[in-house]
């Protein structure tokens, strides 16, 4: 759909088309081996750890495995400046970080019976490595993706991120009791490695880019973090990405936990949430193409911020009478409602990233903002025991409005 829509804009030009049909093919079958080890890390075990009658507060703390996603800008401006010694600059920081995360994820197949704090320090590791090629990633998104492409990008990556946490947080999850600890790690690993092979083809236009790049950043000293904190256009947009961040994703994070809580088995929340979160925010990423080509960002953006307040009023409702099936198509809802919001967020964050120092820009924007979130998602499970889902819940929703102005404001300014 994005190819057919993005063809008018290309002037029907057929190079373009296949160029650009090309990278996002290359760029969207690696978000979905990072789709999937999210959905390892992030969709199953705070669930089946609360299920066997762990705290809220205690599984709340298994989050901090995803913080590496949010920490990558502290070393982003490694990958603008430094090279790998083979392939192009950022299909090169690809390779060498999706290689060390099979790696680590071999190992671990073959280390059931490690004690747990050596699985943990393994798994980090995992999550370190997908991090980083995660960011070398959007960096080579950025410079290879053309303006009018950006919102087919932003859409088909969350398409990507859902496919991949559909399997690794839904099927793959539900199913690893079946296939066993060694053999689950292995299929995760061998898919990482297929799903590899497609950007391969970029090298040719990641090394067009690079010379300009580098280019670029002799003149300007180099990439640095600091030098887009001193911008204050920059800085504003991250601090409005950190406050909208850090409202909507603790809201969309906990809803199992509360699914636990209203009686749903463990089970059901698997296949159900697991499954259909995804195939929603797949959904979510076929509408949002039309609506932001035809409506505009900001329009786009209110209707997914309408879905998910209407999506907080079903959690709360069904958690407060005790409704599974309501509470289910809130918890399913609230994850297309704020990913459509956040689809327009990341077509902006494409365009504010342009430059000499696209991954470090771009994981400022994105990693600080998540880190920021995951934080949230910590405190909310600390809070959540001393008040109630409701509570919390009406509270998200009086938060989500603010923010929802708060991003008008930054939409606003057409930059």
């Amino acid at each position: 759909m994005s190819s057919m829509m993005n063809a008018g804009a290309e002037g029907g030009n057929p190079s373009a088309f296949r160029r650009h049909a090309l990278i996002l093919f290359g760029l969207n079958a690696l978000y979905v081996g990072f789709g999937m080890i999210i959905g390892v890390v992030n969709g199953g075990l705070p669930t089946v750890m609360r299920a066997q009658g762990i705290d809220i507060s205690t599984a709340g703390w298994l989050y901090l495995l995803y913080l590496p996603f949010g920490l990558t800008f502290l070393w982003a401006p490694v990958i603008d400046r430094l090279r790998v010694p083979f392939l192009s600059q950022r299909v090169g920081w690809i390779v060498s970080m999706q290689a060390l995360a099979v790696l680590g994820l071999v190992v671990v197949a073959f280390n059931e019976g490690l004690a747990p704090l050596a699985l943990f320090v393994l798994g980090f590791g995992i999550v370190l490595a997908i991090a980083t090629m995660d960011i070398a990633l959007d960096a080579l998104a950025v410079k290879l993706v053309e303006a009018d492409w950006r919102p087919s990008a932003s859409a088909t990556k969350l398409a990507a991120l859902s496919a991949g946490s559909m399997i690794g947080g839904g099927a793959f999850v539900a199913l690893a009791g079946d296939l066993g600890w060694q053999l689950t790690f292995l299929i995760l690993a061998a898919v990482l490695v297929v799903l590899l092979f497609p950007v391969l083809s970029l090298r040719k236009f990641d090394g067009q880019e690079s010379a300009a790049s580098e280019q670029a950043e002799a003149i300007s000293g180099g990439a640095s973090l600091l030098r887009l904190l001193r911008d204050r256009a920059s800085r504003n947009r991250l601090i409005i990405l950190c406050v909208a961040c850090g409202i909507m994703f603790p809201l969309v994070g906990l809803n199992r936990l509360m699914l636990v809580d209203t009686g749903v088995p463990v089970s059901e929340i698997g296949w159900i949430v697991g499954t259909l979160g995804p195939i929603a925010m797949l959904a979510t990423s076929a509408v949002s193409i039309p609506l932001m080509r035809y409506l505009d960002l900001v329009r786009t953006m209110l209707i997914f911020a309408v879905i998910a307040l209407a999506s907080l009023a079903a959690m709360l409702v069904g958690y407060s009478i005790e409704h599974q099936l309501i509470a289910i198509v809130g918890a399913v809802a609230i994850g297309a409602g704020v990913s459509g919001v956040y689809v327009t967020i990341a077509a902006k964050i494409l365009g504010w990233s342009v430059g000499a120092q696209p991954a470090t820009d771009y994981a400022a924007y994105y990693g600080i903002s998540r880190f920021v979130s995951t934080l949230m998602t910590v405190g909310a499970t600390q809070i959540v025991p001393l008040l109630t889902w409701g509570l919390f819940y009406g509270a998200g929703a009086v938060a989500f409005l603010v923010m929802v102005f708060l991003l008008l404001v930054l939409f606003g300014r057409n930059d």
